[in-house]
Order: C-alpha cells, then sequence, then structure tokens
C-alpha cells in the first residue's frame, strides 16, 4: 500500500468525514453509549479531515499542471461558491425577515467577508476559511516543490500555524481560531499530498512513524485530564495527530475487507459532502423550528433520522440545480461566442 490510496479512496474519507461533522452538530443525541457519545462532541475532527484531504488534492491539481493563482482561485471559486451562494442567500433571508438580523449581514456573507468581521447572522466559518486556504495554497506548493528539505519546511509550518493559533488562544480572539487551529493540518495535508504524488510507498518507517503521531494524540489527550493544565492543551489541537493515521486506516480497510456497501454509502456522502455541510450548519441547524413542525415524541433519535435524510436528500437537489445552472452558463457563452 502507498499514499496513494489517501486519493484513491478521497470520497469515502469525505464521506466518512461529514457524518461525523453532522454528528457532532448533534447537540442533543444521545448515542446510547459513552465512548459513542464521546465521539459525537469531538466531531469537529471531520474537518480537520476535509482540510486534510482539500489540501492533499491542491498538491495533485497544482502538480498536474502550472496553474496561475487567478485561474486556481476561479476554478476553486467555480467549485465551492455556487452551491454556498443557493444556501446562504436564502437562509440569511430567512434570518433577517424572522430573527432581525441586518439587510446588511446579506452583502457580509456573500463579499465572504463575514467571518472576519463577525457581523450578527454571520455565515458558517467553513467558506470563508477554505477560501483564505485556497489563496494562499499556489504560492505554499511552489515553496515545497522547490525545497529540498521539504519535511522540514512543512514542520515549519505545522509549528508556525500552532504559534498563530496559541497567540490567539491567549488573546481570547476565539472566532478565529475555526480557521487559525486549521493551519497545521493544513501544512501536514500539502507535505503529505507530495507523498501522494509521487506514489511513496508506505513502509515500515512510516508506519512507525504514524503509529507514534497518533500516540501523541493520546497523550495529549491524557494530559487534558490534568486540571491545571488542560487550558494550555485546548482539545481541537489534539486532531492535528489524528487524521492521517485514521484516514490511512480506514483505507487499508477498504483495501482489504469485504466494505462495498458502507463503500458505496460514504461515497454518496462524500460526492455531496459540500451541499451536506452547507445545509447542516444553515436549515439543518435550526433544530428548534424543525421540530415544531412535526411532532416526534421524546425520541431526538427518530428527528435526526429523519433530517439525516432530508439533509442529503436536499443536498442532492443542491448539487443537481447547480450542475444545471452551470451548463445554462456554459450554453450561453458558447452560443454567445458563435
Amino acid at each position: 500500500m502507498n499514499y496513494h490510496v489517501l486519493s484513491k479512496y478521497r470520497t469515502e474519507l469525505m464521506g466518512a468525514a461529514i457524518f461525523w461533522v453532522m454528528l457532532f452538530h448533534s447537540f442533543d443525541l444521545n448515542l446510547g453509549f459513552g465512548f459513542l457519545n464521546w465521539l459525537r462532541d469531538v466531531g469537529f475532527g471531520g474537518v480537520d479531515i476535509f482540510i486534510l484531504l482539500s489540501a492533499v488534492g491542491l498538491v495533485s491539481s497544482l502538480s498536474k499542471r502550472e496553474q496561475r493563482c487567478a485561474d486556481f482561485m476561479a476554478r476553486r471559486a467555480g467549485r465551492v461558491l455556487p452551491a454556498y451562494y443557493l444556501v446562504m442567500v436564502p437562509y440569511t433571508v430567512f434570518l433577517i425577515l424572522c430573527r432581525g438580523v441586518p439587510w446588511s449581514t446579506l452583502a457580509w456573507n456573500a463579499s465572504l467577508l463575514y467571518y472576519w468581521v463577525q457581523p450578527a447572522g454571520a455565515f458558517n466559518w467553513y467558506v470563508a476559511g477554505i477560501m483564505a486556504f485556497y489563496l494562499v495554497t499556489p504560492f505554499c506548493f511552489r515553496c515545497l516543490q522547490r525545497s529540498k528539505h521539504r519535511n522540514l519546511l512543512g514542520a515549519a509550518g505545522v509549528l508556525a500555524g500552532m504559534a498563530v493559533s496559541g497567540g490567539l488562544l491567549r488573546a481570547d480572539i476565539w472566532y478565529a481560531l475555526d480557521v487559525t487551529c486549521r493551519i497545521p493540518i493544513f501544512f501536514l495535508g500539502l507535505t503529505v499530498g507530495f507523498y501522494v504524488v509521487e506514489e511513496r510507498k508506505l513502509g515500515l518507517r512510516d508506519l512507525l512513524f504514524w503509529s507514534g503521531w497518533l500516540g501523541l494524540a493520546l497523550v495529549y489527550r491524557a494530559v487534558r485530564t490534568v486540571p491545571e493544565l488542560r487550558p494550555f492543551f485546548p482539545l481541537d489541537r489534539m486532531f492535528l495527530f489524528v487524521p492521517v493515521p485514521l484516514c490511512l486506516a480506514a483505507c487499508w480497510c477498504f483495501e482489504h475487507l469485504p466494505l462495498g456497501w458502507l463503500r458505496r454509502v460514504l461515497r454518496l456522502l462524500g460526492t455531496y459532502s459540500l451541499e451536506i455541510y452547507l445545509l447542516n450548519v444553515s436549515l439543518f441547524s435550526e433544530v428548534g423550528l424543525l421540530r415544531g413542525l412535526v411532532s416526534f415524541g421524546p425520541s431526538n433519535r427518530l428527528y435526526y433520522l429523519v433530517s439525516y435524510t432530508a439533509n442529503v436528500a436536499l443536498a442532492v437537489l443542491v448539487h443537481k440545480v447547480v450542475d444545471g445552472l452551470r451548463k445554462l452558463w456554459k450554453q450561453c457563452r458558447d452560443r454567445k461566442t458563435v
């Protein structure tokens, strides 16, 4: 097995990540076991997997052909922003009409500046954050590509990201941590992305390294049990050590175990992961409103079963609408050039 499995099973891994995020947003879902509830509580780690796999995919894209930064950003925006606007605009209008949010919020959300200025009714941070990561990717890629000490440079990026997020944490600038605490995993993903492009084999040294890397997560968690040390070891930093070993272990399972049924489900979720996420943090975050529409009785599990199904179905619809609009736009352009 080599690192290319991260590309081969990227869609399935994204599917697992989005399901984990959906669990995290199911704030009052009781899964019946303490360990499962803990896994739900740390479901924000699914976003770290998104960042990791996005960085790996970006390295692959930039390695295939030289791209100007403007062209690179145009392609990324064309993938992310149509679905974002299709979900964001009606949801923001809902907040304006029903929650008293100012109309200026629509402009902030549309400009992607909402995360940095934090107006009332600001949309979820992810789109603004991932576009910021995209913006610096060509420069970071070129630096890593030209470096004779790529691993050291990647490690420097990881440490710099930890320093930035640590400084913001001490300054009590909590809202910025959604993005800055993912800088280390972004640089880790860029470094691993070169292993994927080179189809580097997962040798014994690699397996020992990633096993030790995962072991650091266990040490980190143990340190957090000391009340005096917990403020200096935020839980989200533990997930720097989790995504790569977790993804590699999942890929091994996909390669060697009869999991065709599971792969099909995860591939469905992964294919529409962006749309599922956008709807999950907007429409399906209105739990009180949605529960009031239908009586589910005391079972929040039944509610989430229904809402997950509706979330995925609407995500497929949004994806198809965006595809239809893209085809219509292409036809209009082709007519103009005739």
